[in-house]
């Protein structure tokens, strides 16, 4: 029987296995297989039969749970995103909404609900303006969220940052998602906050406000970025982008609201040594080619199902690699041999360099855990496959 000391030591080992194999993907370079990663923040506690109220209130079981999840099925070589902390704080920072909470809101075991409506006024605009983005947030947070409820989130995460990389180390899984910095543009922060409805009017209505209000946060995100800490490890980032997406917006908006801060955002990342992961919901696959203007072998798409995989590696194979992007309805309502299918198809379109395979998105509370299963057997029946 290994000693404690001699575990700790070969899951160390797996690690730098693992995390090699993960770099050499994102770097386009060959791989003795694709790096297989996990996301699946609900479907962890309801695999492991935790209630969803548990995992939100708690945010150690949180992540006592994500691990415990990946350790039963086993076979991942990382984590998209580390677990622990309190998902519906975390949302809201980026939604600026209010969130339904399990055991609050809702009966315990259901998910949590973004609330949609307009709580981020016009007249918000004009004191953004004026006092800045800091200063507003620091006004708005209450109307959205308790506010000792959401800095015991923030404390959380910045007293157990690097004891939740340690953990995960630890038991040899790499994360990606791991820099000290989490931003999104500000046509998120806006949509969320005023409510899609009635954002999307004020792009028609008042264009020239929205931009200037959009300029003033992202001087704000930018500073974000430039005091962020060097990365040790993957150093990835999650830059998210939802009702952003190309499927949503017409082209003349999309030009002048949504890619010119994707650009300025991820040029500062980049700057800091930080890998931008293009977390984009919905379907981007209109404006792929756009992709050509980021810098080469510095970012990772991250789409969720929606956007034409087939034609992101022909646009930008050559300069970008892809995690994801088992479809949830798949792993839903499919089966081990659908997930399978669509797992080999992948495989043989990247053709051996640029693939992390992932859920897209996220995978749903609902998944079906032989077909989770599926992903990583999957994955692995091409080990040494390619030298």
């Amino acid at each position: 029987m290994m000693t404690a000391v001699e575990k700790t030591t070969e899951m160390h080992a797996l690690w730098q296995e693992r995390f090699e194999r993960i770099k050499k993907a994102i770097n386009l370079e060959p791989v003795d297989r694709p790096p297989v990663i996990y996301m699946g923040v609900a479907f962890a506690p309801r695999y492991m039969g935790m209630s969803i109220a548990d995992f939100c209130e708690d945010p150690e079981a949180a992540l006592n749970v994500t691990l415990a999840a990946m350790d039963k099925m086993g076979g991942w070589d990382g984590a998209n995103l580390p677990g622990g902390g309190r998902i519906t704080p975390a949302l809201t920072s980026m939604w600026l909404s209010r969130l339904l909470v399990p055991g609050r809101d809702l009966p315990s075991d259901s998910l949590w609900q973004v609330k949609e409506a307009e709580v981020l006024t016009v007249e918000d605009y004009d004191t953004i303006l004026n006092k800045g983005w800091s200063a507003f947030l620091q006004e708005y947070l209450p109307r959205v969220i308790d506010l000792h409820e959401f800095m015991d989130f923030v404390h959380w995460n910045m007293q157990n940052a690097q004891r939740r990389w340690e953990l995960y180390r630890d038991k040899g899984y790499v994360i990606v998602c791991d820099a000290a910095v989490n931003v999104t543009i500000p046509f998120e922060y806006l949509c969320g906050g005023r409510s899609m409805t009635k954002f999307f009017f004020d792009l028609y209505r008042m264009p020239d406000k929205v931009q200037a209000v959009m300029d003033v946060i992202l001087e704000d995100l930018l500073a974000q970025i430039k005091a962020a800490p060097r990365p040790a490890g993957i150093g990835g980032t999650w830059l998210g982008g939802w009702r952003a997406a190309s499927a949503m917006v017409a082209p003349k908006l999309w030009d002048r609201f949504v890619w010119p801060y994707y650009l300025k955002l991820v040029e500062a990342l980049v700057d800091q040594g930080i890998t931008p992961v293009l977390h984009w919901d919905q379907d981007w696959t209109r404006d792929l080619v756009r992709l050509q203007e980021l810098p080469a072998k510095k970012c990772i798409l991250n789409p969720d199902g929606m956007t034409d995989v087939k034609k992101f590696k022909e646009l930008v194979g050559d300069r970008m690699a892809m995690m994801g992007d088992v479809p949830a309805s798949m792993l839903a309502a499919g089966t081990p041999d659908d997930v399978h299918a669509y797992v080999e198809d992948l495989i043989q379109t990247f053709g051996g360099t640029g693939l992390l395979v992932c859920p897209g998105c996220d995978a749903p509370i609902n998944a079906r855990p032989e077909n989770m299963q599926a992903i990583v057997d999957t994955v692995h029946s091409h080990d040494k496959v390619v030298s």
